[in-house]
């Protein structure tokens, strides 16, 4: 076996095994057949130094990502990993496109705009940005709820291009600040990355993934407006105390309610099609619970570092109370599910 073989079989253990058993050997052989160039020193050169090409592994990659989250037609484990991939990917892309829209309406109101509602509070008063570029760029956040309509109506690689625009300031902004005088701060980078994996995981939603049920994901927006933000900016307005809990707090207290929602209908409905959902929330429930850890490192330096410990404990607690249970119950059900289809598909070019 040639170092160009073993390098490009390594690539091809991303595949699932039962995939590589029934197709490994003609991947190889169809690609050692597109590395010969004719000419014997020039082949046997690349047969021993060369390397797949990022485009081939690129393949390789999205080929694995569509057979491990698969559709429809994918064996019933795959299919429920890809399930719960996709429903993972939407709640969190709701919750950003919740949180941005009714920043506008928050921002339109400490503005002064909104002229029907009572005047903020002065410790409320917006600070205007030092020029036009620091408005665009603070704009920037906004493009989540453009990305969640996208990426709803079935346009995935339109969904990640503008939430790639979500991204890369935030991210360039945090550089620039933490390599000055800004003290440095886990939370930004943390939340980055669970960003960065948000934009990834979009990936999930392939061609043959079953289409995205529109009307209620599109309904969710609004709703989610009404039952999250609003009461929370309220109540956050006229109770001091509750200025403690940052946005890992909150999401820890989101997925926590979320699951136990989620296990009371299981448990009273009994209704078969729930693991999908119960996997979607324990992928959640682990992504906020490594932020709310990984930011706790932040609090050190703060003021009230001990009530924020503990009130972060308390949140990663409830997170884990919750959140093993539902894991538990997911993987035995995932357990009993067929993980090898009958026919395994023929390679395709990923599109």
């Amino acid at each position: 076996m040639s170092r160009l073989e073993e390098r490009y079989r390594f690539v091809l253990r991303l595949l699932p095994a039962a995939y590589r058993q029934e197709w490994e050997d003609d991947m190889v052989a169809a690609f050692l057949d597109s590395m010969d160039t004719g000419d014997s020193e020039t082949t046997a050169y690349v047969t021993d130094y060369g390397r797949p090409s990022l485009s081939e592994v690129a393949s390789i990659v999205s080929l694995a990502v569509r057979l491990r989250l698969g559709g429809a037609d994918a064996p019933p484990r795959s299919y429920a990993w890809g399930q719960a991939a996709r429903l993972a990917t939407l709640m969190a892309m709701l919750t950003h496109a919740v949180m941005v829209t009714a920043s506008i309406a928050v921002t339109l109101w400490l503005s002064g705009k909104i002229a029907w509602l009572p005047a903020p509070a002065p410790e409320w008063a917006l600070i205007p940005p030092g020029s036009i570029w620091h408005t665009a760029w603070d704009l920037a956040g906004y493009a989540w709820l453009p990305a969640y309509i996208a990426l709803v109506l079935g346009h995935r690689r339109v969904a990640q291009a503008v939430a790639l625009l979500a991204v890369v300031p935030p991210a360039i902004t945090t550089a620039v600040q933490q390599a000055g005088d800004v003290p440095l701060s886990v939370s930004p980078w943390a939340m980055l990355l669970i960003d960065v994996v948000l934009l990834l995981a979009m990936a999930a939603f392939h061609h043959g993934a079953p289409p995205v049920p529109r009307r209620p994901w599109l309904l969710a927006l609004p709703i989610g407006i009404l039952l999250v933000p609003v009461p929370l900016f309220t109540i956050q307005a006229t109770t001091p105390a509750l200025r403690l809990v940052d946005w890992p707090g909150l999401s820890c207290a989101a997925v926590t309610a979320a699951m136990v929602i989620h296990l009371t209908v299981r448990v009273s409905r009994r209704r078969p099609r729930t693991l999908p959902w119960s996997l979607a929330l324990t992928l959640l429930a682990v992504a906020t619970l490594a932020l709310r850890t990984a930011t706790l490192l932040d609090y050190s330096d703060q003021a009230q570092h001990t009530t924020l410990a503990t009130i972060a404990s308390v949140q990663a607690i409830a997170v884990l109370a919750v959140g093993v249970p539902l894991a538990v119950i997911a993987i035995r059900a995932l357990r009993r599910l067929p993980s090898i289809p009958t026919v395994a598909p023929r390679p395709t070019t990923p599109t």
